[in-house]
């Protein structure tokens, strides 16, 4: 099995509603994310998906989510932007690329990091 990643950052804010600590106040992270695809084999090129490609769907994915309040941003205005759920909403963003022709990767999981200690990952 070959796997790749790739990482990418984004800044947003959120707070989580009913939280019984410091989160349930309005503050900022930059979020890391990681998307790792897998393969059983390797395109003619070699390749399981080029990182520029992969790069660039994970950019498409976090875009919407770059420099806002989560909350006032779907589907966190019904979800609480938890870093599990930004790590299955994005999931669920990338498995539209991966399953695109002439890609031979299947989306394998998302990390998502609030911080260097606290990370949520979501996987199929």
């Amino acid at each position: 099995m070959y796997r790749i990643g790739i990482k990418r950052r984004f800044s947003a804010a959120h707070h989580l509603e009913g939280h019984p600590g410091k989160c349930s106040r309005t503050h900022g992270h930059t979020w890391v994310v990681e998307a790792v695809f897998s393969s059983e084999e390797v395109g003619p090129d070699g390749l399981v998906v080029d990182f520029d490609d992969a790069g660039k769907a994970l950019e498409d994915a976090i875009e919407p989510l770059d420099h806002v309040y989560l909350n006032e941003v779907a589907p966190f205005v019904e979800l609480p932007p938890t870093a599990e759920n930004v790590a299955r909403v994005l999931h669920a963003r990338l498995c539209e690329t991966a399953g695109r022709p002439g890609w031979k990767a299947r989306l394998e999981s998302v990390t998502v990091w609030e911080s260097e200690d606290a990370r949520a990952t979501y996987s199929t």
